[in-house]
């Protein structure tokens, strides 16, 4: 055992500990992150699938029929819960695994309530599940026993709480509907109720259930409209007139956890199959599936192709920047290793007796680093955990354990031991520019590709490795073209410096240009750090600009208030409203036409030029033109002046030759609309918008001074957009990536500086000798390190930048910025200050370890010394 702890490879690794020490903790470092970034973003990617469903996601199998035909299939409850089966037998696996038991009900159309008030719509509904979650706090339930027992021509029903104290009502009274398929039809309320759980997500579905909704009748009316649930004798008594036209309704609500990221593609899928089932059936009267989840897991199939695609570049980048440090660190190690490996040689040791124990002594660092690394990955529960994610901690480990070996196949001739390359001084070799010419031939190819891929590869194009290749192709390329450009820089410095007072410029050029062939690794780890944080620093900011440009267009304004229709007083009491600066009134008038077509253009009545001076910044009206044609609109309208007109307003002339646009805020993109000056339009009982302009605005205080029905905040647009699930995802593994890339760039600096530190302690000691302050030690110390630092980081953010452009159709972000293209420009002060600032901590670092070591005993020598 002594002889074993004693042995040269037990001293050699003492002698090394710390190049060891720094290998094992990187490695341990980038195993984390390698478990928990690919985690946390498919857990971010599963929660915005849940987020896509809405807040009661479901898919109903509805069918409509009159009383007569209905009743034959359904007569009573258990021939709703026997179809309820039927239909469910019917759901593929992947849409039964995803949804909960059926939830039956048979709802009437909507009947007016007779009487001398507002317009009110009732509808009679027989719903299991919801007599089940209610309470009642006066009365109790429907209890109709027979069609012809009691009072045969009265329903009763029950109603909510809020419903009768609204309007008044107390158990015992009654309500005169008219129906108007069947006739009129008298209920009795005998019982008032309120849900046993508000928060329960059944409601949400069925709000008419528990309080009046409003409804827009057309026309500037309005009517409130609920529900009022009866039992099974009372669907009896009302399917007992024949023409009632009926709506019955299975429901299977969809759980938000059984739908992720994986599982959207398979269940729209199944969802399209089960519509055919459905229609397919037999044996009761025709019914569909009307279910939003198709629409909504295609919206999230985009984003979601959107930001694998955009991610993959980034993630890509990033662990190309990981993979590098390891590299680096155990290139570092070898490069420590190899004179006492060139001795061993020299004294007649083969290649595989020095091979396999230099490779163990950096898998004495590494393995089990990286092994603890995984466990505390999946530890930390970031997420579901990634197969990719062992694959990937295995290879970096295998592979950073061989590159010591591959040290060990330089040693074939003792000769080799000592012999430093110096890539910024000779001619470079055939292989060498061979290398060269193929990582820029593949780096073209790979960008050729990919732009002509673009996301039209389906869903899974964020996770082809050509995506996540480009970015490093690129980094690769660059980073041979610096490196031939860079001994070129430092000669043509050479002569500038020699002509300046001193000694530490030319000395630190000098030294810069000696750096062994190990030097080339950092410059190529900075260069594609760098980049990482220009793209993602450029692809934010190309984010945050698209979703305020989406904001502007949306609103229109800083505030849009709704109103039924235009009121005198409107304008001046919104600007009293506090933060009120500008307001701007538009008419808005639905369905003119032309004489020549029928088809209906929304005509809007608006100052522009008001308007542009309130919102310059919104886009879509251009800048001159008082009438303007949206593109349908023009093709309706033709070439030549035409009149628009309805009933209710005065004819309104378009000249020929209008202006065209292609956006308004509150008009749907592709419409057919008009804007014609303000005074054009001067009838009443049409609806109307205000455009507002201010600072720290209330949307209820809003509503209120213009008697509005609805008040719209640039800020909320904005904010629920960039808080938006997809969004929140991208952005957070943006910022982590650049900080994780920032970091590791450090680190290889720190690391290149402190392997290096004692060396360089040396030779600085011999320049005192000959009148070298410490103070120029200092600023020996960074002028050594800046070429690489100002190469690196200048090339590596100039790809950065130009990276988004570069890649094209793969950071299209239109699907988070409601159609705006993100376009790219330049990242904002923070990004640039960020930069900088890295800039400076290098520079900080080189100061500081240079003292650290100049500091150490035995630093200084004097005339006479040898060297140890």
């Amino acid at each position: 055992m002594t002889r074993l702890l004693n042995g040269p490879w037990t001293r050699l690794a003492r002698a090394h500990w710390a190049p060891l020490a720094a290998l094992g903790v990187l490695t341990l470092l980038t195993a984390v992150l390698a478990v928990t970034l690919p985690a946390s973003t498919a857990a971010g990617y599963d929660r915005a699938a849940a987020a896509a469903l809405g807040p009661a996601p479901a898919v109903r199998v509805e069918g409509k029929a009159r009383a007569d035909a209905a009743t034959a299939a359904v007569p009573n409850g258990a021939a709703m819960a026997h179809h309820a089966r039927a239909w469910a037998s019917l759901l593929p696996p992947d849409l039964a695994e995803a949804t909960g038991p059926g939830q039956p009900s048979i709802t009437t159309d909507p009947m007016a309530v007779t009487g001398d008030h507002r317009p009110r719509l009732v509808a009679l509904s027989w719903d299991p599940g919801s007599a089940d979650r209610v309470e009642y706090v006066a009365g109790g339930p429907p209890l109709n026993k027979s069609p012809t027992g009691g009072d045969a021509g009265v329903v009763d029903v029950a109603v909510s709480q809020r419903y009768a104290d609204r309007f008044g009502h107390r158990v015992g009274d009654r309500l005169d509907l008219t129906d108007e398929a069947a006739g009129p039809l008298r209920a009795r309320i005998t019982g008032l109720y309120r849900p046993e759980d508000p928060a329960d997500p059944y409601w949400t579905a069925r709000e008419q259930v528990l309080r009046p909704m409003t409804r827009s009748l057309g026309l500037g009316g309005e009517a409130d409209v609920a529900a009022a649930l009866t039992d099974q004798g009372g669907y009896t008594r009302l399917a007992a007139a024949p023409d009632r036209r009926l709506t019955y309704t299975w429901r299977f609500p969809v759980q938000p956890d059984a739908v992720g990221a994986g599982d959207a593609a398979a269940t729209a899928a199944a969802l399209e199959a089960y519509r055919t089932a459905v229609e397919g059936r037999t044996g009761i009267f025709p019914c569909a599936v009307e279910s939003s989840l198709g629409d909504d897991l295609a919206a999230y199939a985009g984003r979601l192709r959107t930001a694998r695609s955009v991610l993959g570049l980034a993630v890509g980048g990033l662990a190309a920047v990981a993979a590098g440090v390891l590299l680096l660190a155990a290139g570092l190690l070898a490069d420590r290793l190899r004179p006492p490996l060139a001795a061993m040689r020299a004294r007649g040791a083969s290649l595989p007796q020095l091979a396999a124990p230099a490779c163990a002594l950096a898998a004495v660092a590494v393995l089990p680093a990286a092994a603890l690394g995984y466990a505390a990955g999946r530890l930390l529960d970031a997420g579901p955990p990634q197969d990719a994610s062992a694959s990937a901690v295995a290879a970096l480990a295998a592979l950073t354990v061989a590159v010591p070996g591959a040290a060990v196949l330089r040693e074939r001739t003792p000769s080799a031991a000592g012999r430093d390359s110096e890539p910024a001084a000779g001619r470079p070799s055939r292989r060498r520019l061979v290398l060269d010419g193929l990582l820029v031939a593949l780096a073209a190819i790979g960008v050729a590709l990919l732009r002509r891929r673009g996301t039209d590869a389906g869903a899974d194009a964020g996770a082809d490795p050509l995506v996540a290749a480009v970015p490093v192709l690129l980094g690769a390329a660059l980073g041979a073209l610096v490196l031939r450009g860079y001994p070129y820089l430092l000669r043509a410095a050479g002569p500038l410096l020699r002509r300046r007072p001193g000694a530490v410029a030319f000395l630190g050029l000098a030294r810069a240009a000696r750096q062994s062939a190990i030097g080339a690794l950092p410059l190529a780890v900075l260069l594609l750090a760098a980049a990482m944080a220009g793209f993602t620093a450029t692809v934010d900011a190309g984010l945050q600009r698209g979703q305020d440009r989406a904001a502007w267009s949306r609103v229109g304004a800083d505030a849009r208030v709704s109103a039924d229709r235009l009121r005198s007083d409107a304008v001046a009491r919104l600007r009293a409203v506090d933060g009120v600066t500008g307001v701007v009134p538009a008419r808005i008038v639905p369905g003119v036409t032309t004489g020549d077509d029928p088809a209906p253009i929304t005509l809007i009545a608006v100052d522009l030029d008001a308007y542009r001076d309130l919102a310059p910044g919104v886009p879509g009206p251009p800048a001159t033109g008082g009438t303007l044609l949206s593109p349908a609109a023009a093709d309706i309208v033709g070439s030549g002046p035409a009149t628009l007109g309805r009933y209710g307003i005065d004819d309104v002339r378009v000249p020929a030759g209008a202006g065209r646009v292609e956006r308004f805020p509150g008009q749907t993109a592709g419409g057919a609309f008009a804007i014609v000056p303000y005074g054009d339009v001067t009838a009443d009982g049409f609806p109307a918008e205000y455009f507002v302009a201010g600072t720290g605005l209330d949307a209820a205080a809003l509503r209120a001074a213009a008697h509005g029905t609805g008040a719209e905040l640039r800020a909320d647009v904005l904010r629920d957009m960039t808080d938006a699930p997809m969004v929140t995802v991208v952005h957070r593994t943006f910022s982590g990536g650049a900080l994780i890339a920032a970091a590791f760039g450090l680190l290889t600096v720190l690391l290149v500086l402190i392997v290096g530190a004692r060396a360089r302690a040396e030779t600085v000691a011999r320049l005192r000798v000959l009148g070298l302050g410490r103070r120029q030690g200092r600023a020996l110390a960074l002028v050594e390190i800046a070429p690489v630092l100002l190469c690196a980081t200048g090339a590596g953010w100039a790809l950065g930048l130009l990276l988004p452009v570069i890649t094209g159709p793969v950071v299209d972000l239109r699907p988070y910025t409601g159609g705006f293209a993100a376009t790219a420009h330049f990242p904002g002060a923070a990004a640039t200050l960020g930069l900088l600032a890295a800039l400076l901590l290098a520079g900080t670092a080189a100061v500081l370890v240079d003292r650290a070591f100049d500091a150490r005993r035995g630093a200084d020598r004097r005339t006479g010394d040898r060297p140890a």
